[in-house]
């Protein structure tokens, strides 16, 4: 009831109170409005009288006459703010700096200075009813977005609960009945899933007309997301505009970093950048519009964007020259998107960073595989490209989405669209060195995949697409679903391996399926592993020993699942502050752009 009040507040003839006990200055706003046919409302400072008018009338618009020392804009701006009426003031031509302070705390639309003349007055008007608009619109879809979001949360939580009790259940009473049967048969489905990924992976990708020096190229717009990157901005953005993708001798490529909200030294460095590279650009985003979110940074770059496709990179990223030209022969066709492949430039750093390196190159198979399967791959953050209308089209990255880069894929797909992997160039970024880092950064990427499964699957089994598609989206979505069952099937295993000889041919916990479905379930983990390390051409010991330490690394899928499930249940529900808050801080995102009409 109250957004369809203000959306037919929005609509009326525009009402514009003035608050003045000068005549000169009421007559003078009285003539000039009503030229324009706005209606004329005109008060003194006396308060019951103001509250009376903007309860019965609803001004559009006040027009506040601060050329008084008497009065108190500060208490006057909170009053209007709180009605969600945006404000002018009109200040005496003799106004100095503590007075200019004190209007811009309060944060007006726009100030205007005695002698007021009509053009000016009615384009101050026009400005601020047509901005106050739209901010209002906004805040309202903003609103409606939370609401929908903390429904999301409901179904989020309620089936974290479920799985994580239906998991925990089945390991207690495979414990407690010292019988694991169930599981060899519950573990059957990924397994055959993996089986078929190694397989699949084994194939060449379907090739690409490559493009070639003089072909007319699409330009192409990169998008950097930085907050407190000092240390690896400026060799990520001379790395990237170093990439060879020109046409008659210009870059066809645009940088644009998001410098989101940074206390470090990263503004100053990319603004040093700035005079050497001509093709790069800077968005800087403040509070309390930073840090809500890469979704809405990516939002932002794009519509400052020019190009027909949109790549994204992390701060972090190294490339070689030619990426660019490899990766945009994979998008001449009518695929909508694809991911490229990563890997870690300080892989050799220690036992956990090369073990990420090996990870990203399982992640890589499993894309090839789903590319060869025709199921379409999926973007993974860094080093993804999308024709700029294919995101537009699927309403722009979800600024709400823990994993934005999941979600929009998913949303691509679920539309029709086509994503492949390009396993012919990668990115090469910075892998994390530390186990809590580490842990944080998986939970995240953990929640965004639950999110997805369990907002989307309904969505996507209800989807008009192919069955070999939905099958590839479900596999991918639930893949921490099953890593508990999975892991805890390989403890079981060794268990009984060790027990078996160790006590003379006892079993601990039985598993009493078919030889063959046990088999399956053992050797399943290995044939993707070793055909993704494979493709580095390591030497023989190097390969056995990192497949031995990345299977044992795998583990850490057993407390990762635990610490996701422990987040997802106790994630808070977004909080709306009221709307007069929210009125405020657009109108402090308005200040830098106010406008002083000088005579």
């Amino acid at each position: 009831m109250e957004d369809a009040k203000q959306n037919t507040q929005i609509m009326e003839r525009p009402k514009i109170l003035t608050i003045s006990t000068d005549e000169e200055t009421l007559g003078l706003v009285d003539e000039y409005v009503g030229n324009a046919d706005y209606k004329f409302i005109k008060s003194d400072f006396d308060t019951k009288n103001i509250k009376k008018i903007i309860k019965n009338q609803s001004p559009s618009l006040i027009l506040l006459d601060i050329d008084n020392s008497d009065i108190d804009i500060h208490r006057f701006s909170q009053y209007f703010e709180n009605y969600n009426i945006p404000f002018i003031f009109i200040v005496g031509v003799m106004f100095d700096d503590d007075i200019l302070e004190d209007i811009l705390e309060c944060s007006p639309y726009q100030f205007l200075i005695k002698e007021i003349e009509e053009d000016e007055l009615l384009r101050a008007i026009a400005v601020v009813l047509k901005k106050h608009k739209i901010n209002t619109i906004n805040v309202i879809e903003a609103k409606d977005k939370i609401r929908e979001k903390n429904v999301e949360l409901v179904v989020e939580k309620s089936n974290s609960v479920l799985l994580l009790f239906l998991c925990v259940s089945l390991i207690l009473m495979a414990l407690l009945t010292r019988n694991a049967t169930w599981l060899q048969w519950v573990l059957l489905i990924p397994t055959l899933a993996m089986i078929i990924n190694a397989i699949a992976s084994i194939k060449k990708q379907k090739e690409v007309e490559m493009i070639e020096d003089g072909d007319k190229l699409p330009f192409v717009s990169i998008f950097i997301p930085a907050h407190n990157e000092q240390y690896t901005i400026k060799s990520t953005v001379e790395s990237i505009a170093a990439m060879e993708y020109h046409y008659e001798g210009k870059p066809q490529y645009e940088i644009i970093v998001v410098n989101d909200g940074s206390s470090d030294s990263t503004g100053e460095i990319l603004h040093d950048l700035k005079k050497d590279i001509s093709n790069l650009k800077i968005v800087t985003r403040h509070p309390p519009r930073s840090g809500k979110g890469k979704g809405f940074v990516l939002n932002d770059a794009l519509t400052l964007s020019k190009g027909e496709v949109i790549g994204v990179f992390d701060a972090d990223t190294q490339v070689k020259t030619d990426y660019l030209k490899i990766i945009m022969s994979y998008l001449r066709d009518d695929t909508d998107g694809v991911q490229s492949r990563v890997k870690m430039f300080n892989k050799d750093e220690n036992y956990l960073t090369r073990m990420q390196h090996l990870e990203f190159a399982s992640f890589g198979n499993t894309l090839i595989a789903k590319d060869n399967l025709g199921m379409t791959g999926f973007l993974g953050g860094n080093g993804q490209f999308v024709k700029k209308q294919s995101i537009i089209d699927c309403g722009k990255w979800d600024g709400f989405a823990v994993t934005e880069d999941l979600n929009l894929a998913v949303k691509i797909l679920l539309a029709g669209g086509k994503i492949r992997y390009c396993g012919e160039c990668a990115v090469y970024q910075e892998a994390v060195a530390k186990w809590k880092p580490l842990f944080r950064q998986r939970v995240r990427w953990a929640i965004g995949n639950f999110e997805t499964l369990f907002v989307y699957l309904p969505v996507i089994l209800k989807a008009k697409i192919p069955i070999v598609k939905k099958m590839g989206i479900i596999e991918h979505i639930s893949f921490y679903s099953f890593n508990l069952l999975i892991f805890f099937g390989f403890i079981i295993t060794i268990v009984n391996a060790v027990s078996w000889f160790v006590f003379n041919n006892v079993t601990i916990i039985r598993m009493d399926a078919p030889l063959l479905v046990g088999l399956l379930s053992i050797v399943a983990f290995f044939p993707g592993t070793m055909i993704a390390l494979s493709r580095d051409d390591p030497g023989i010991i190097e390969y056995i020993l990192d497949i031995i330490r990345y299977y044992i690394y795998c583990y850490h899928l057993i407390p990762l699942f635990f610490m996701t499930m422990a987040n997802m249940i106790s994630r808070k529900e977004r909080k709306w502050s009221k709307l007069n808050i929210l009125v405020r801080v657009l109108r402090n995102l308005l200040r830098k752009t106010q406008v002083r009409v000088v005579k």
